[in-house]
């Protein structure tokens, strides 16, 4: 899966990129004929930039095909990448093309939104840059306390708008929209992304899995379990997370994911660790239960990762919260040999001190629980000789989780047995 995995992310990258614009430069190419060079380039650079935009708003709908096929997080890296280049492709388009009138105008209003949207986004949600950037990261938490994450939502709606601006901008050039072939695959491409996006929204108020909060506690004073009760049974697997929201609570509406720490398929329960440490997450102390919630999901790949290479040992590597998603791993492989590792910065947030003590009354499971920095000696000198059925799998804050991938390789375990999915968008 791992190999496939990066197959399918670079397939994916290569159809949005080259296959996707193809038909559209093709039916406008042979309806203007003759122009060429310098004057096709920005024809062709708006007309890319479009069906980019349109793909980006068709990824933002989160769906789940795609997530079980490479992943959110490799999804919203390609969202946040291609609304970059179409921007770029728009300006070269805005400076190459020569318009009048309300075609110059719906132009000008379209790019310079797509423009700020776009700066705006890539301060507050652009997990996939932020984890690579620390100064971009810290303006971010700066910037928070004013920008809450639902305002930053609605914002980013604005490209909705700017599309829109660009569809009617489209409309407005009369040789343009003599092309009869090209208007028909405009037109019916705008008509599916935002059906696309209408459904998602219609499911993100009307069409999720309602659910009821059957208790929540404190595990600390930073973290909380919420005990959650649905309604309907959803396809979760071990290592999954689920998107919920409270549409009866004020700043509370907006989904937000969190990973499952365990879920009883039986009774439809599931269990969610979660840290306070954002403008969402800050406000669910106030909860109480039997509080009505929204769940949708699940999504993830670890369970994937391990269905497909059918390991015959594992080694978890987890760091602070990014613990939760490998508990409920931990608990359905029993069966497989586990070596569990995780550290946090207190001892007071080594959670679930009295699971990992059941779990080591199994013959086939050693946990390392440790306040600050694992030893990586240690670890490596833990691997076992046969290292063709070991899979391992790392959850945690992205240094840690590059850190680690990078020793593991150097001694000497194939990229492919290793897996990290991030969380961080």
């Amino acid at each position: 899966m791992l190999k496939r995995h990066g197959y399918w992310v670079g397939l994916i990258w290569m159809l949005v990129i080259f296959v996707l614009p193809l038909p559209f430069l093709q039916t406008l190419q042979g309806g203007i004929g003759g122009i060429v060079g310098a004057e096709w380039l920005p024809i062709a650079a708006g007309t890319i930039a479009y069906v980019w935009m349109l793909t980006s708003i068709y990824i933002s709908t989160r769906p789940q095909w795609l997530d079980r096929t490479i992943g959110l997080p490799a999804a919203y890296q390609l969202h946040g990448i291609i609304s970059l280049a179409a921007i770029l492709l728009a300006f070269l388009h805005l400076e190459g093309a020569h318009s009048q009138g309300w075609v110059k105008l719906t132009g000008f209003w379209a790019f310079y939104l797509f423009l700020g949207v776009t700066a705006y986004s890539l301060i507050f949600m652009a997990g996939w840059l932020t984890s690579r950037l620390n100064w971009l990261a810290n303006l971010k938490r700066w910037l928070e306390k004013v920008f809450r994450h639902e305002i930053s939502i609605w914002l980013h709606r604005l490209n909705l708008v700017a599309t829109i601006l660009v569809f009617i901008h489209v409309w407005l050039i009369d040789h343009i929209r003599a092309i009869t072939s090209f208007m028909i695959l405009f037109t019916g491409a705008t008509a599916l992304v935002f059906l696309a996006y209408g459904y998602y929204c219609y499911q993100a108020h009307q069409g999720h899995t309602q659910a009821q909060l059957m208790e929540i506690k404190a595990l600390n004073d930073q973290v909380l379990q919420l005990v959650i009760k649905l309604r309907r049974p959803l396809s979760l697997h071990s290592g999954d997370y689920i998107f919920i929201a409270f549409p009866e609570i004020a700043g509370l509406e907006e989904l937000h994911p969190f990973s499952l720490a365990k879920i009883d398929s039986d009774r439809r329960v599931v269990t969610l660790v979660i840290r306070q440490d954002g403008d969402f997450t800050s406000q669910l102390a106030q909860l109480s239960n039997g509080q009505s919630l929204i769940v949708t999901g699940g999504y993830g790949l670890y369970h994937s990762i391990i269905q497909d290479q059918k390991p015959q040992a594992m080694i978890l590597l987890a760091g602070g919260i990014g613990v939760v998603p490998l508990l409920s791993i931990a608990e359905q492989y029993a069966d497989l040999p586990i070596n569990f590792y995780y550290n946090a910065h207190s001892a007071n947030n080594l959670l679930y001190e009295d699971l990992f003590a059941k779990w080591e009354q199994r013959d086939n499971f050693k946990a390392v629980r440790q306040v600050g920095r694992l030893a990586t000696q240690e670890v490596i000198n833990q691997l076992p000789d046969n290292r063709q059925g070991l899979l391992i799998l790392i959850a945690g804050p992205s240094s840690m989780a590059h850190h680690w991938i990078r020793v593991l390789k150097a001694a000497g375990i194939p990229r492919h047995q290793i897996f990290y999915e991030a969380f961080n968008w």
